[in-house]
Order: C-alpha cells, then structure tokens, then sequence
C-alpha cells in the first residue's frame, strides 16, 4: 500500500513538473516569435500585408495568404516563412520567378529593405511602419 501512495506521489509531481516546464517553454517560443514576427511587413505602392504567422502563401489564387491579383503572379507564387529566426522567401514553381533586390532566387534569406519582386509587383520587406 505504501509502494502505492509514494508511486502517485512520485507521478503527481511529475505531472507537476512537466506542466511548468511546458509552460515555461510556451512563453519562451512566444516571446522570440514576436521578436521575430510581430513588426516586420511587405508593402507595396496600395497595401501593407503584416507577417503574423510563421509561413504565408502569396499568390493570386483566393486562399493565398497574401492575395495579390494580377496576371503576372502565379496563382501559388512563393512562400514567406521564418526558419530558425530568419524570415525566408521560396519560389514554389511560379511561372515568373520571385527576384530578391533584382537577382532570382528560390529560397533566401530575407533583410530588412529587400526588395521582393513577384510577376510585375514590386513588395519591400521591412520594418512594420504602424504598430
């Protein structure tokens, strides 16, 4: 009987154990997910589009993240996503290509003031400008 109670003891506190951890770790992976994600934006010369979760479809199509309608742009154009911390951009077999600053790419890293270039639209990636 005695093996018993200290056996639930031993699991309780476990239990106990595991939950604050896991709570710790929740708000940790918050916090760097803001500092990552909560003030970075693309613009163009109309719209500003928040980065607000950790992967974005940009295309034409109606379920993209960030809908950009206009012919040049494939209807699944690229993904926005964070790696690691970093803000990545990956063409996923557009017709036009995604230029980062000029140059065509398929998957790079992402810097403040780059210059995204989908189709014949032109998006800046940068610092969130209205918080």
């Amino acid at each position: 009987m005695e093996t018993i109670i200290y056996s639930a003891a031993l699991l309780a506190i476990c239990g106990i154990v595991l939950l604050f951890t896991s709570y710790l770790e929740n708000r940790t992976g918050e916090k760097v997910w803001k500092k990552v994600t909560d003030n970075m934006e693309l613009a163009d010369e109309a719209n500003i589009y928040n980065l607000e979760c950790d992967e974005i479809l940009i295309g034409r199509h109606a379920m993209a993240d960030i809908r950009i309608q206009d012919m040049s742009v494939s209807r699944y154009h690229a993904i926005l996503n964070v790696t690691d911390g970093k803000w990545m951009i990956t063409d996923i077999g557009s017709k036009s290509g995604v230029f980062v600053n000029g140059e065509a790419v398929r998957h790079v890293r992402l810097y403040e003031g780059d210059v995204i270039t989908l189709g014949n639209r032109s998006l800046i990636f940068r610092k969130r400008v209205n918080r």
